[in-house]
């Protein structure tokens, strides 16, 4: 039965989704530092370790995530996925890290980040969320059951702090850091390189910091540069149809129900269009919003049911549901089990 969300529903298989080695193109150097055979490991994931010779080339996100696991497994390193991506920055998420570092302000740069980090990384959503006087800037993975999802998650936050130290600038610091994944058996390095308190077992993954800096201006931002990297992304940005059209609705609405905002007129509202115009194109794709929410709700909550120790109720406050009993009666209807089982029957060790 919960095959019957992620496949009838059309979602691309997530090894059809892609990343940029970007970030992670130190992975060969550290495994042959500890010893370990890279070209061996990489033909192991069905890979050339070649391809981690030019940060533009892509690889299947399930592949990387892959080997992050097989990585940490050889080298000992627990932390691996944070390690290779600490000494990264916005040049390694090639033309989206471009045109956030060229943005007017802190904020403007984000909100590049959140709309378009999909041309660099298919297989999470980004989102900027404020609540009271913090930021919030977290990254979700799309696909709750992969393999070194938590390995990648520590990567893309490390990346997500050094963006933030950049384009933010002098007198900059994190209030804190929170992953939706079990603590490693050494977090030294994550209280190293963030210099914040570091929560794991938390509701999301994110990085927060004062709203102050949103409004800051970037130092060195260039106009002409922004303004020419932004026509060329927003050519690549026509909604598509099929299965393209469905995986863009559902990115725009995972990032929407991580920002408490999910609704048919907001979605409706990033693609541009009225609610019935918005209604029809879902028709003319196959889908309702109806099912592309029951879907998007159940990926999002088998990420905080099995990577976290979050209560049933902040799962369910979360997710936009009135009470538990709502959200166990719907996740009963599309997993077959009740939230609680479920949970005891995958919790993800690391």
């Amino acid at each position: 039965m919960a095959n019957s969300i992620s496949t009838s529903r059309g979602r691309p298989p997530i090894s059809t989704r892609v990343i940029r080695v970007g970030g992670a193109i130190a992975l060969p150097a550290m495994l042959r530092e500890r010893g370990v055979d890279a070209d061996a490991l990489f033909a192991e994931a069905g890979l050339p370790v070649a391809v981690f010779d030019h940060a533009d080339n892509v690889i299947p996100f399930a592949k990387l995530g892959e080997l992050a696991h097989l990585a940490a497994e050889r080298t000992g390193l627990s932390d691996i996925g944070l390690r290779i991506c600490m000494q990264t920055g916005p040049v390694t998420l090639g033309t989206v890290g471009c045109l956030v570092a060229n943005a007017e302000t802190v904020g403007a740069g984000l909100a590049s980040l959140q709309s378009y980090l999909h041309l660099h990384d298919e297989g999470a959503a980004p989102y900027v969320q404020l609540e009271n006087r913090l930021a919030i800037l977290g990254y979700e993975v799309l696909e709750p059951d992969l393999i070194g999802a938590e390995q990648i998650v520590f990567g893309a936050l490390a990346i997500a702090a050094n963006l933030l130290r950049e384009i933010c600038g002098v007198g900059f610091a994190l209030r804190e850091v929170n992953f939706a994944h079990r603590a490693p058996s050494d977090t030294s390095a994550f209280a190293a390189h963030f210099a914040a308190p570091v929560r794991f077992d938390a509701d999301r993954n994110a990085v927060v910091f004062d709203a102050g800096f949103l409004g800051r201006p970037i130092a060195g931002a260039n106009a002409p540069l922004r303004d020419f990297l932004a026509s060329q992304i927003r050519e690549k940005e026509r909604l598509g149809e099929g299965e393209v059209a469905r995986d863009r609705i559902r990115r725009v609405m995972r990032t929407l129900l991580a920002t408490d905002c999910i609704s048919q007129d907001e979605v409706a509202r990033a693609f541009g269009m009225n609610r019935r115009t918005f209604a029809r194109r879902l028709q003319e794709n196959g889908t309702t919003f109806r099912e592309l929410l029951d879907a998007v709700r159940f990926d999002a909550a088998r990420v905080l049911l099995r990577g976290s120790a979050v209560s049933l109720e902040d799962v369910a406050n979360r997710l936009g549901y009135a009470d538990v009993t709502a959200f166990a009666r719907a996740f009963r209807r599309w997993s077959g089990s009740s939230p609680a089982v479920w949970r005891r029957k995958n919790v993800a060790v690391i």
